[in-house]
């Protein structure tokens, strides 16, 4: 059994697809990138926490790798100022969703599952109940997820937990340098180019975040 199919069978409440099905095309495209130097180094730079889940938005070790850096802003970004950060850890829930006003690349360092949802189905500051999507990432896929596509931390599919290289304009998910602005689309900005909304469960509810995410908060299994 494949892991897709080991995913479909043990998650029957959540629709799961790979990033090559069709079913992925609304939400982001598979990118052709030579990025073996990226994920040696990920794997050596990013050290797993004992739990949790880790994120930087610009990692120096990956940074520093000269050509890998030009190529991903010129192949990858058209050349706008870019960073190369990383997501990493033990993670298993949905717990928010979040979306940027620019499209963000994903280069799975291990397999991944991406749980994703479509800003258009928003109403309001909320998403409907039965509106997310699973989507299988295997290792040493690269992949542009579109600014519409509203995703969050990758989930693990073994125990080993995951590790994704995570690659926007730079600057986004940094601090804000004013207080969030008084509109409803304004309740969600949560970073710099960064607008979220939560799970009533999730641990960002409880800071503050918007609890907008209705139904399951669902979890992958494996």
């Amino acid at each position: 059994m494949t892991m897709l199919e080991t995913l479909r069978e043990k998650n029957p409440g959540l629709p799961f697809y790979s990033v090559y099905d069709p079913e992925f095309r609304p939400f982001g495209k598979v990118v052709e990138f030579d990025a073996a130097e990226l994920i040696a180094e990920c794997e050596k730079a990013a050290v797993m926490p004992e739990a949790g889940v880790n994120y930087v938005t610009d990692m120096p070790a990956l940074e520093a790798l000269a050509d890998s850096f030009k190529a991903v802003q010129h192949q990858l970004r058209g050349e706008g100022p870019t960073q190369i950060g990383v997501c990493w850890g033990y993670n298993s829930a949905l717990g928010c969703l979040e979306y940027h006003r620019a499209s963000e690349h994903n280069i799975a360092v291990s397999d991944v599952v991406l749980l994703l949802a479509a800003q258009q189905d928003m109403e309001g500051n909320d998403l409907p109940a039965g509106k997310v999507v699973g989507f299988y990432c295997p290792k040493g896929t690269t992949i542009e997820v579109y600014a519409t596509s509203m995703h969050y931390a990758p989930c693990q599919v073994s125990d080993e937990g995951f590790r994704c290289i995570v690659i926007l304009p730079r600057g986004t998910n940094y601090d804000l340098d004013a207080p969030r602005p008084d509109t409803q689309e304004g309740r969600l900005l949560w970073a710099k180019d960064k607008w979220l909304v939560a799970h009533p469960e999730a641990p960002e509810a409880a800071k503050g975040a918007y609890a907008g995410i209705q139904g399951e908060n669902y979890v992958v299994k494996y």
